[in-house]
């Protein structure tokens, strides 16, 4: 009797801590839309070059022709494992949140301002190149993106009265590894369903200050950010369905 008491105790345990246990991002897409006589008329950026995916090498990046990209660019989350081709740090996903309490569930991430490291991602594409201005030799590349949290972000910078960020920031880990791009401001995060969203405006951030953005730029609107996600029970979820279900299954054979 105390066996079977126990088995229920247990099996119930774990239905329940698998109800509320995280989820992981199976596969999605994001969807970065840039504002571009905005975005081209702050230092140093002349034009939107070209937009690549995430099999080209850094020397491709550097040296294959232009061409003429959209200003809204698409690309595919990425899992843990994807190959880095040679100069190239393409990011995977290692994202499980609770559903109900999405941002209070993500890693957090280490903040220096400029840079944002460690911490959870959702890691996506792909690259960006830019041109620069006349008298600046070279270009610059933005891309092998991840999504990172940090909490102190959140909120109005100081003096202004609009672009609240979320405290989600995209970074940018070519050349400049954890680079803080775009902070996602005005966002819109939910799940329904089995599904993640995430919307949002992009804004001007630390490392993009750094690169000669003016100063009084920080925090600016160049454009919208759509993220779109299928979420599964992350794999210690799983496991726990899993352990319940064989419970229940000794129970019955009890």
């Amino acid at each position: 009797m105390k066996s079977v008491l126990a088995l229920v105790v247990l099996s119930c345990l774990a239905v329940s801590t698998a109800a509320a246990a995280e989820v992981g991002i199976a596969s999605g897409s994001a969807t970065m839309s840039f504002d571009l006589p905005t975005l081209l008329g702050q230092t140093p950026l002349n034009t939107f070059d070209a937009a690549f995916g995430i099999t080209e090498t850094r020397d491709q990046l550097l040296n294959l022709p232009g061409n003429s990209p959209s200003a809204s660019q698409t690309w595919v989350t990425n899992p843990v494992g994807t190959p880095s081709p040679t100069g190239r740090t393409i990011q995977g996903t290692t994202l499980t949140i609770a559903p109900s309490n999405i941002l209070g569930t993500w890693g957090a991430a280490s903040d220096s301002g400029a840079f944002v490291s460690g911490g959870e991602q959702i890691g996506f594409g792909g690259m960006t190149r830019w041109t620069l201005d006349p008298g600046i030799s070279g270009v610059l590349l933005f891309g092998d993106w991840a999504i990172r949290y940090s909490p102190s972000r959140a909120g109005t910078l100081a003096g202004a009265t609009s672009n609240v960020r979320s405290g989600l920031v995209i970074t940018s880990n070519i050349d400049f590894p954890s680079a803080a791009f775009a902070d996602i401001g005005n966002a819109s995060i939910s799940v329904t369903g089995n599904s993640l969203s995430i919307t949002g405006d992009l804004l001007v951030s630390d490392a993009l200050i750094v690169l000669g953005f003016p100063q009084s730029n920080l925090g600016l609107d160049v454009g919208t950010f759509n993220l779109s996600a299928t979420l599964v029970p992350a794999p210690g979820t799983a496991a726990l369905l899993g352990a319940g279900g064989l419970l229940a299954m000794r129970r019955r054979r009890s």
